[in-house]
């Protein structure tokens, strides 16, 4: 693994009060994000911050690395050659998110060798899947908004007792939405086990009466299929997809429930929102749709912050 270390010391007030001239309420916001979902790759940064504008956000990142606030890291490739940027947290990054917040960093629970070691898991890429799935999810479409998200580590704390998806989410329309769960499937798992998750989901709508919607999504199209015909009789709300690359939006038409094989787009599936009990959402948003001020080449259903 290549990596641009930076320095390990404790940011001083100085480097704090200059980072404070320097940081755009969107930078603050990747900042807590990246606290949050642990790392992103230039491109989950795009579609998340910058309207997918791959350009601006690598030039922004740069901007941030040099500021000690992030960490870059290419990781080699199996067959050679370096993968494409990845970022982490760094220190002065912690710091900066401690000090919103009035805490420490022990307080704020940040570590700089587990965040290190995220790169060195074996399940960095099934995290990077899934952060890939929201941040192309979030990124612009007349369809709908991702208004929320969050990561495996938050619903493991809400959700222990029954199951513990790799994410919770929210997509917006006006007046619909669809609250869901992500089953984000990369094929490292049995088959057999992978549909014995709906169990769980079973056990948590009988407990709470929120029929709260599981999505599948599958890297491999033979794979989803497989798990249609072994999950057929599922007694909770699912949905599967495929990884359409010629697609890219997970907005788009792939979505089938089990009992019907069209394809249809995400927003589909969303119920007018007043129908919608209150389930995660009524937590606070690590997608907060004040947090930034309004940007002149805003589009529609996605605020573009700055």
């Amino acid at each position: 693994m290549s990596t641009e270390t930076t320095r390990s010391r404790r940011p001083g007030h100085d480097l704090l009060s200059l980072l404070s001239t320097r940081l755009t309420a969107r930078d603050r916001w990747l900042l807590r994000m990246l606290l949050e979902h642990k790392v992103f790759t230039t491109e989950h940064v795009a579609d998340l911050a910058f309207a997918g504008n791959r350009d601006t956000a690598d030039h922004r990142l740069l901007v941030l690395h040099r500021l000690d606030v992030l960490t870059k890291v290419r990781p080699l490739r199996p067959g050679g050659g370096s993968a494409p940027c990845h970022w982490l947290l760094n220190t002065a990054g912690a710091e900066v998110v401690a000090a919103e917040r009035g805490l420490t960093l022990k307080e704020l629970g940040w570590r700089r060798d587990r965040t290190g070691a995220v790169m060195l898991s074996a399940k960095l890429g099934h995290l990077l899947g899934v952060n890939g799935f929201f941040a192309r999810l979030a990124a612009p479409t007349g369809q709908g908004r991702l208004a929320e998200w969050w990561p495996e580590a938050r619903c493991a704390v809400t959700w222990k007792k029954f199951v513990q998806p790799d994410g919770y989410g929210r997509w917006s329309t006006a007046d619909r939405r669809l609250d869901f769960f992500l089953e984000y499937d990369n094929g490292t798992e049995t088959l057999s086990r992978v549909v014995a998750k709906t169990e769980g989901y079973g056990r948590l709508i009988r407990a709470t009466g929120i029929s709260t919607p599981l999505l599948f999504y599958f890297t491999s199209t033979r794979r989803e299929a497989n798990f249609r015909r072994s999950c057929s009789a599922a007694a909770v709300p699912v949905l599967t997809a495929s990884h359409d690359e010629t697609l890219r939006h997970p907005s788009g038409p792939i979505w089938a429930d089990l009992h019907r094989d069209d394809r249809r787009l995400l927003v589909d599936f969303a119920r007018p929102a007043e129908q919608q009990r209150a389930g995660a959402g009524s937590a606070s948003s690590s997608l907060e749709p004040s947090a930034w001020t309004t940007h002149p080449t805003e589009l529609a259903g996605v605020p573009c912050r700055r």
